[in-house]
């Protein structure tokens, strides 16, 4: 299988004016749940770098540029805030785009309302559409300035993206803040301010493999600065034939601290955990057939 490389997409460039893009651009047509030949998926969901941001941003379009080739993408419409901090993102387009394209920046026509976006951002490592995944999924981290009596221009400042499998979870870290993610199992993963320096999309996966702890994999994998505390719920064989005995507070974890986002493999030892030589990211994406 081919290898998968990390598409977070630093800040090159960006402008909070409106600038047109260099060609004129194609209409991108909405995914309606099936893949045409030689087309791939785009998700495309907006952040705000942020915690306490609130109400709605009014978008226009948006054009997505290669060297030779510009998509547009028609929103047209409010969207509800969601602030980075909570490691979401509002998805804003889901669109069919030409496999093989080659994406190197973002532009948002300037609209209208008291909260609004606009600008450009060029990507400093492309958004390679490759077609061997199912889709791509892209988040656009904003930033705001005030225009006074209560008028906000937001505008793009970072991004980052994964390939897009309907059957996986992904989640935004904003180097602003501590975020702490819960998964399904009561598990639980904090990523500490400033761990990475730029917003940071992520796929997490929680696996039980026949040991008290579940494997764990977190991907992409990156050094941080600090450590991150991962609490990995005991695996409770009994859930599905006696539920009504179920107490959290009974509940064992095993708790770890890692400098670097990685694979760890299932135990039945607390406060201890192996580290996977072989992508689980990998062979998950073969078993939902993306190879």
């Amino acid at each position: 299988m081919k290898k998968i490389f990390v598409l977070t997409l630093l800040v090159s460039s960006t402008s909070i004016f409106a600038t047109s893009p260099p060609l004129t651009p194609q209409n991108l047509e909405k995914y309606k749940g099936n893949q045409e030949n030689k087309m791939s998926r785009l998700r495309v969901s907006l952040a705000v770098s942020s915690n306490n941001d609130q109400g709605e941003i009014n978008i226009s379009n948006f054009t997505l540029c290669s060297t030779i080739t510009c998509w547009k993408a028609e929103v047209n419409k409010p969207v509800p805030i969601v602030n980075s901090s909570t490691t979401r993102g509002q998805l804003i387009a889901d669109v069919l785009i030409p496999m093989n394209e080659q994406l190197k920046q973002i532009f948002f026509e300037p609209t209208t309302g008291k909260q609004s976006i606009e600008g450009n951002l060029k990507f400093e490592k492309v958004v390679k559409i490759e077609p061997e995944y199912q889709g791509h999924t892209l988040y656009i981290v904003l930033d705001k300035v005030s225009k006074g009596s209560g008028v906000f221009r937001y505008f793009p400042v970072a991004s980052s993206a994964l390939p897009f499998n309907p059957e996986l979870k992904y989640y935004l870290i904003d180097p602003k803040f501590n975020q702490t993610i819960n998964l399904n199992s009561k598990s639980m993963i904090t990523f500490p301010a400033n761990f990475l320096p730029e917003p940071q999309l992520f796929f997490i996966a929680e696996h039980n493999v026949g040991k008290k702890f579940p494997m764990l994999d977190i991907y992409p994998y990156l050094k941080g600065r600090g450590d991150l505390k991962i609490k990995l719920a005991e695996v409770n064989k009994g859930s599905n034939s006696h539920p009504q005995n179920q107490v959290i507070s009974s509940i064992r974890y095993s708790e770890i601290t890692s400098s670097n986002t990685r694979v760890i493999n299932g135990s039945d030892t607390p406060n201890t955990a192996v580290l996977e030589k072989k992508s689980l990211w990998l062979r998950l994406l073969n078993i939902l057939n993306l190879e």
